[in-house]
């Protein structure tokens, strides 16, 4: 049987921010599935700033080649499936890429577990590895969050950023939350339950991180960079602080002119530490990681608000969306 596909695909690169002219869709037909392989419905897709990284030429995500479905990571249900683990009804995650119908090998996928309530649109939420996840290894394993700790957080209106607020607050923390824009920073401590929010688009960011934290911050959790973890590590905690670099929208633009920290002598002058992460290097803790998060979705500590947008076709639509930070919580698209 065959099946019918509609995808967004990469039509040319461009220097600097994408435009809308540099994607196409087309709708093209899968045929008859190869041996151990999967077709699988896309029902959800996850919106995350690593996708930037995949469409610019030597760009430290494997670039994404010319005319190649733009990549994602998403939940969906097999429709057909020649593999011996995975049957036609099955949800599962995996790299299902801007279309409505993805065929991949088996090993690709991960069969979702959906007892205790769990849903499968948890898996591009809290308990995905991009987001839930990836918020999780950063402040606990990485920074070794504790009460009482004043975190940081950038971009932390965003998927990410949103889930190490309400992390940081559930085990206890004092949290400033960076974000542009009042209604960002109202969500931030409305929604999330953070201690400050600073719009750095209408504030002397300096002034407002040090008045925010007299005593200095003990933990830094980056998914900006630039001027802000020059700030950040200005205002350290005098003595063993940690900063976790996660990621860095604000240079993925330009990324042949990164913007490195100007202050980084800090980091020897307060004792602290300062260490990037890849999430799939602490897979050995990911069970703790979603027994503590699905524990706090239990006792609704951990809500993660959604934007939605429907439609395979608006999927280049919400990935602008994404980079031009025009969203608040975890941006998803349903095809």
């Amino acid at each position: 049987m065959s099946h019918t596909n509609r995808r967004v695909f990469i039509r040319q690169y461009r220097d600097g921010m994408p435009l809308p002219e540099d994607f196409g869709i087309e709708d093209t037909v899968i045929g008859a599935l190869p041996a151990e392989h999967a077709l699988v419905k896309v029902d959800t897709l996850s919106m995350d700033a690593w996708i930037r990284t995949t469409l610019t030429p030597g760009a430290f995500h494997e670039t994404a080649g010319l005319g190649s479905t733009i990549r994602a990571l998403g939940v969906g249900q097999v429709v057909e499936s020649t593999a011996a683990g995975l049957s036609a009804g099955d949800w599962v995650y995996g790299p299902l890429s801007a279309q409505t119908h993805a065929l991949l090998p088996a090993g690709a996928l991960t069969k979702l577990d959906l007892s205790n309530s769990i849903q499968p649109r948890d898996y591009v939420g809290p308990l995905g590895l991009t987001t839930g996840l990836t918020a999780w290894v950063g402040l606990i394993a990485v920074a070794e969050v504790e009460a009482g700790d004043t975190v940081l957080v950038s971009g932390a209106a965003g998927a990410v950023g949103s889930m190490v607020v309400l992390l940081a607050k559930a085990r206890g923390a004092r949290v400033i939350g960076s974000a542009g824009g009042p209604d960002k920073c109202r969500y931030l401590v409305d929604k999330l339950g953070a201690d400050v929010a600073i719009d750095y688009k209408n504030a002397d960011l300096a002034a407002e991180v040090a008045a925010a934290a007299p005593g200095g911050i003990n933990v830094f959790f980056d998914n900006v960079g630039g001027e802000i973890l020059d700030v950040a590590l200005a205002n350290l905690a005098p003595a063993n602080a940690r900063i976790a670099i996660c990621g860095a929208i604000s240079q993925y633009s330009d990324l042949a002119n990164v913007r490195g920290p100007k202050n980084y002598l800090k980091l020897a002058e307060r004792n602290a530490a300062m260490k990037g992460f890849v999430v799939t290097h602490h897979a050995a803790r990911f069970v703790e990681a979603k027994a503590e998060i699905a524990a706090l979705m239990r006792e609704g500590k951990i809500v993660l608000p959604e934007h939605v947008v429907d439609g395979i076709d608006h999927f280049a639509e919400a990935l602008l969306l994404l980079f031009a930070g025009g969203h608040t919580g975890n941006l998803l698209v349903q095809p």
